[in-house]
């Protein structure tokens, strides 16, 4: 009996790690264990992937949206206008990489522009899970300022999505830039060659909109990067979504 339980816990424990992922740490998403406005049970779902283990998930930022303008929806972070920056992301799975992008919605969540693009080994094959991992980005030079949402977005190589949100406050540049933390393991360029209401909107794919990306062999090469891509290690080639038509090229 005892080994059918041990069989059983083996089984179980398994499926877990095939299915669980990484999300967003800093800034805090919205109705994490970690934001600091959480006012009941967090979501332990925010590592999974878009409409895991029998549930829906709303889109965009996991339904979460409406917390908006609440007490739960207030921002976490505050960010400076063209100031370098980083998030954090962790958990118990990497699936050994992909391809990710971070950016911005000033309207609400009705639409959202590309800050960085990290095309390849996002998340760091070899980066570890716990101690999470820093990414570093410029926030656009010329992005509206006051209350915003900030969105990282990650594809893996088994077709799978996963979307977390944060509200961030931008506030006007200034001749003094935040930094990164030192331990950020990325460093995007800043650029400031297109302005943030001409940057491209995140992909999105592998949630039943008919845009698939690359299986197994292949990471994420995004039809529409916006100006700050990051490449990966090269361990895997890169490959667009298809169809053309459907992922918005």
């Amino acid at each position: 009996m005892k080994s059918v339980e041990i069989i059983i816990s083996l089984t179980f424990l398994l499926a877990v790690q095939v299915q669980a992922h990484m999300q967003l740490v800093y800034p805090a998403p919205f109705n994490a264990s970690n934001n600091p406005h959480l006012d009941g049970p967090s979501d332990p779902y925010l590592q999974f992937p878009h409409n895991c283990c029998g549930r829906q998930t709303p889109l965009p930022c996991r339904g979460y949206l409406p917390l908006l303008g609440s007490p739960e929806g207030a921002p976490v972070a505050q960010w400076e206008a063209g100031s370098a920056q980083n998030f954090n992301i962790t958990g118990i799975g990497n699936h050994w990489g992909g391809s990710c992008q971070v950016g911005f919605s000033t309207d609400n969540g009705n639409t959202f522009h590309v800050a960085t693009t990290y095309e390849g080994n996002c998340p760091h094959r070899n980066g570890g899970y716990d101690a999470g991992q820093n990414f570093n980005f410029t926030v656009p030079s010329d992005i509206p300022t006051g209350d915003v949402v900030f969105a990282w977005t990650w594809f893996n190589r088994e077709q799978e999505f996963n979307m977390n949100c944060a509200a961030v406050t931008i506030t006007p540049s200034t001749s003094s830039s935040a930094s990164p933390s030192s331990d950020a393991d990325y460093a995007a360029p800043s650029s400031s060659s297109v302005s943030f209401a001409q940057r491209p909107g995140l992909l999105i794919a592998d949630t039943d909109n008919g845009c698939m990306t690359p299986h197994t062999t292949a990471e994420v090469k995004y039809p529409n990067p916006g100006p700050d891509v990051v490449m990966g290690d090269g361990a895997y080639p890169l490959e667009m979504p298809v169809p053309a038509a459907s992922c918005g090229y």
